[in-house]
């Protein structure tokens, strides 16, 4: 039981951790070109938006809220 421990303990102070701060949003309507985003609290006006999808938005219209963006892409 004390070389299971011992062996648990070794491969824990093996690990190595990174972490990263990302700004995620929820992308909850989109509609004529424009993508209405709840989530992104950092964004600034006229930044570029990267979708998981591989397409871009500009951030315009920012709410309390929300994000309006519009879609450079299909």
């Amino acid at each position: 039981m004390s070389s299971i421990l011992e062996e648990i303990e070794t491969k824990i102070e093996g690990l190595k951790t990174a972490t990263t701060k990302s700004n995620v949003g929820v992308v909850r309507e989109t509609g004529d070109g424009v993508a209405r985003i709840e989530g992104l609290s950092d964004v600034m006006l006229n930044e570029m938006i990267e979708f998981p999808n591989g397409v871009f938005g500009l951030a315009l219209n920012l709410e309390e809220t929300e994000v309006g963006a519009i879609l450079l892409g299909e």
